[in-house]
């Protein structure tokens, strides 16, 4: 049976994007630890954004976590003899909040469609890449790709829980124009960047 974020994601990763990760290791894991740092803050925005809607519950706990996963990121990228810096982020994240309503409160319904739409994906990612890795990269991945699939699930059990609701339709629009960006070519390479 699929996992939820088989389901609701419209194409795999194209093998011209794997091919590019394993020729910039070291940009896929800065770039990955400054997406585990944005989903962190993401989850806090939220909280601070909806009181009323008691998101600190699930999402602080979710918070703490991608934390965690940024510090584990930064140890790779030290062990590998990397060094962690600012680069300039893609255009994924920002192609799907451009899609977004910016009303209420279709707005916190489109995020948290999209919030599941960006876990979903790095959950894919990760378990395409999982067999091509060294085993260092390999074991580790394969902890982070459980761990997105709980918090793709989560965002989508949230809409659920608050709105009452079936999300297919706007899902379905969302992760139409997710597939059309990871599948389009793209010069610079991130973790969620398209060919």
């Amino acid at each position: 049976m699929p996992n939820k974020w088989e389901k609701i994601l419209h194409s795999k990763t194209p093998k011209k994007w794997l091919q590019k990760a394993l020729n910039y290791q070291e940009i896929l894991l800065i770039d990955h630890a400054h997406c585990e740092k944005k989903a962190a803050t993401t989850a806090i925005s939220l909280i601070h954004r909806y009181p009323d809607k008691n998101l600190a519950k699930k999402l602080s706990p979710l918070a703490r976590e991608e934390l965690l996963h940024f510090e584990q990121v930064l140890r790779v990228i030290k062990k590998e003899g990397y060094k962690y810096r600012n680069i300039r982020p893609g255009a994924y994240a920002k192609t799907l909040y451009e899609a977004s309503s910016s009303q209420e409160p279709q707005r916190l319904k489109d995020t948290l469609i999209i919030c599941a739409l960006i876990e979903a994906r790095s959950c894919e990612r990760f378990h395409a890449l999982i067999p091509l890795l060294p085993p260092v990269l390999n074991k580790f991945y394969s902890k982070l790709h459980e761990a997105e699939a709980r918090h793709c699930d989560l965002y989508l059990d949230i809409y659920s829980e608050i709105f009452k609701e079936d999300y297919s339709e706007r899902l379905d629009y969302l992760a139409a124009i997710e597939s059309s960006y990871i599948n389009k070519e793209e010069q610079t390479f991130r973790f969620h960047s398209g060919c």
